[in-house]
């Protein structure tokens, strides 16, 4: 599958600042050396612009002339030709197939993206809402005082059930009670 790039992470791809690539690639097209491929008017570099962006970085790094490098581009790569040098009846632009692929993919991700990004604050906003309905943790002085008053009502059940027991006892004949 071909890869096509933006300027943008086509220069990260180079490893130059997408001003510097983009001028190489400009300079390139008004001296009728290269034509970089376009979708719509956006231009997208593939695998051919990378091999000789780094081809003129590595040479730039030498310090040699641009011009010098663009005579030399012709004996080292197979340069893409001007769409008016393959028809010269049309204007039409060349059509990439997988340029068009690439950008509709990139679209699709992009949609893809932002609607996951909303269904998630939905659903967010969804579990923050039963959170609020749930019951608030007892505090430490809550829980404290809930143990002390069953300690108490507790105690006062086994005194209430002490004394019965007593009345029933004492109710008894003697006999029984030995």
């Amino acid at each position: 599958m071909d890869v096509f790039w933006r300027i943008s992470d086509f220069a990260k791809e180079v490893g130059k600042h997408q001003n510097t690539v983009d001028s190489w690639f400009k300079q390139m097209e008004e001296k009728r050396v290269h034509y970089v491929n376009r979708a719509g008017n956006e231009k997208v570099y593939d695998e051919m612009d990378l091999s000789i962006a780094k081809f003129i970085s590595e040479y730039r790094d030498k310090k040699m002339a641009l011009d010098v490098i663009f005579e030399s581009l012709d004996n080292r790569f197979e340069l893409r030709p001007f769409p008016s040098e393959l028809e010269s009846t049309s204007n039409v632009q060349p059509f990439h197939i997988n340029a068009i692929k690439t950008q509709i993919l990139q679209e699709i991700r992009s949609t893809y993206e932002s609607v996951a990004a909303s269904q998630l604050e939905e659903i967010k906003r969804h579990y923050e809402g039963l959170l609020l309905q749930l019951p608030k943790p007892e505090s430490e002085q809550e829980g404290r005082q809930k143990r002390v008053t069953d300690i108490i009502t507790r105690r006062r059940v086994e005194i209430q059930l002490e004394k019965e027991a007593l009345h029933m006892w004492s109710t008894k004949p003697e006999s029984e009670r030995f």
